[in-house]
């Protein structure tokens, strides 16, 4: 086991009730920093997806932040900034120049990222991640006259400035803190867990699972998880399901909850003699919260008969946990 994936087991085993193999449930307890009322870094793309030879839109690198106060923050005259070089070079970015609307609400999210033309509408931001065109949660500020940031793909270090140049916020990440489970992480952006962990820590990040994007700027991330958490590991619903089309209990939901932490997941479903009928999930990355569904087919696509199927499923932990369970559904036709 490496380094780090002793300190991510010794963690969890500090600060949560993990459950053992086998158990049906968990509760857990984040550690985070109470009272914090400046922002925080909250979700961080290092690696876009950009390609001069395709039609699809270039994906910006980006950085966001969120106010977790009470009151607004005015971020006039703040900046972003990476990590200093051998010769002392310092690359930073101001974002919210004098002149503008610069206040961050309580609970918002804002988005930074290099815009040549330094303009919202038509941007690469807004083209990408086509929910935040209109979008009132978000603020966006652009990064005029570049067009992407120096936050190096094998590891960098992004921090927070205030107007005089304080420290606000930092985490000096590695491609490491990223899902070993994704075989590529390009276009996947590195999200915590909640805003409130501490950012300066592998423990507190893992990568996007948003399937679309690979990323949720401007949103509560795709892996958050509330502070305190009591859950079942395994719930599916409807159940019965009947899959017949008629638009009522057609899907089964399969909700899976796990500590906070990168995945690998396998889910699959078996009928009443035991053999393998369908593949949900298979080595499939995974964060805390998963939700899979289930049409009543089988791998090859066709209607499976009405009866009992048994569902399981297999959680390997990065931090060397391990979750396993099984529940029975009943189809009806």
């Amino acid at each position: 086991m490496s380094p780090y994936h002793l300190f991510v087991l010794l963690f969890l085993l500090v600060t949560a009730c993990v459950a053992d193999t086998g158990d049906k449930s968990f509760s857990e307890t984040l550690s985070r920093q109470h009272g914090r009322t400046t922002p925080v870094l909250n979700e961080i793309l290092f690696d876009p997806l950009q390609s001069s030879g395709d039609e699809l839109p270039d994906q910006p690198d980006f950085v966001e932040i969120y106010n977790p106060g009470t009151t607004a923050v005015d971020l006039t005259g703040w900046s972003i900034a990476d990590r200093p070089s051998a010769t002392g070079k310092v690359n930073r970015y101001f974002f919210a120049p004098a002149g503008g609307n610069n206040l961050l609400e309580p609970g918002q999210y804002a988005i930074i990222a290099p815009e040549y033309s330094g303009q919202v509408s038509g941007s690469r931001l807004t083209t990408f991640y086509t929910y935040l065109q209109g979008s009132p949660e978000a603020r966006i500020f652009l990064v005029k006259n570049y067009k992407t940031f120096s936050l190096n793909n094998d590891g960098d270090s992004v921090r927070l400035l205030d107007a005089n140049g304080n420290l606000v916020d930092a985490a000096s990440y590695t491609p490491n803190w990223h899902n070993p489970a994704n075989k590529l992480t390009k276009r996947i952006s590195l999200e915590k867990f909640n805003p409130l962990m501490v950012s300066d820590t592998p423990l507190s990040w893992s990568s996007s699972t948003d399937a679309e994007f690979g990323g949720t700027p401007g949103k509560a991330n795709s892996i958050y998880v509330p502070p305190t958490r009591s859950e079942e590991i395994f719930n599916l619903s409807p159940n019965p399901f009947s899959p017949n089309g008629d638009g009522r209990d057609d899907i089964l939901s399969i909700s899976i909850s796990l500590p906070a932490g990168s995945y690998q997941l396998a889910v699959s479903v078996h009928d009443a003699t035991g053999k393998l009928v369908r593949r949900l999930a298979s080595g499939t990355p995974a964060g805390p919260v998963t939700r899979l569904f289930w049409d009543g087919r089988d791998d090859s696509g066709q209607p499976l008969p009405a009866g009992s199927y048994r569902l399981t499923i297999s959680a390997a932990g990065w931090s060397g946990s391990r979750y396993s369970d099984a529940r029975t559904v009943t189809l009806a036709r």
